[in-house]
């Protein structure tokens, strides 16, 4: 049996102890998963398959069923990077968005069509059809005016719709 010089732990239980702790990490991540409302799942833009898993681990209702189908689900996780799927879950969880970058993204070019107004939107990445224009007018009035920002808002979710579905072509 070999040895490590560093702490005189031999590589067979180097190597069990980061199965564990990988077995534990997707353990953790399943059991988020089963609990995760629907709404936030959704904003995670998993892959068919994964998703397919998930919802189908959370279709069981029975207590002893439940949790085998976690665990099953557990299993699924393997071949799944966890460290990027616990990150996207955190920022959707503090955000609401699986891609902080996206969500700035848009509360730039809202701003900035708020202040520059239809002349600002050629160089938007997406439509620059009749509804951002009078998204735009509307967010401009009611900045001017002083109101409650809902128009502002709302041009905010179809900025982020647009920046989203991507490139307009």
């Amino acid at each position: 049996m070999t040895r490590d010089e560093d702490d005189g732990e031999s590589r067979r239980a180097i190597a069990r102890r980061q199965t564990r702790k990988a077995g534990d990490r997707s353990a953790k991540l399943a059991r988020t998963l089963m609990e995760l409302k629907q709404s936030s799942l959704d904003k995670l833009d998993l892959d068919d398959d994964l998703r397919e898993d998930i919802v189908r681990a959370r279709a069981v209702t029975s207590p002893i069923a439940r949790r085998r189908a976690e665990r099953t689900l557990a299993g699924d996780l393997r071949h799944v990077d966890l460290v990027d799927l616990a990150e996207r879950i955190a920022n959707v969880e503090e955000t609401g968005n699986a891609d902080p970058r996206l969500f700035h993204l848009a509360e730039q070019w809202r701003a900035k069509l708020i202040e520059g107004g239809i002349g600002a939107a050629a160089d938007f990445p997406g439509e620059r059809g009749d509804p951002l224009a009078q998204l735009i007018e509307r967010a401009q009035r009611e900045r001017d005016t002083g109101k409650p920002p809902g128009a502002a808002r709302a041009l905010f979710r179809h900025v982020f719709a647009m920046l989203k579905a991507g490139p307009a072509k």
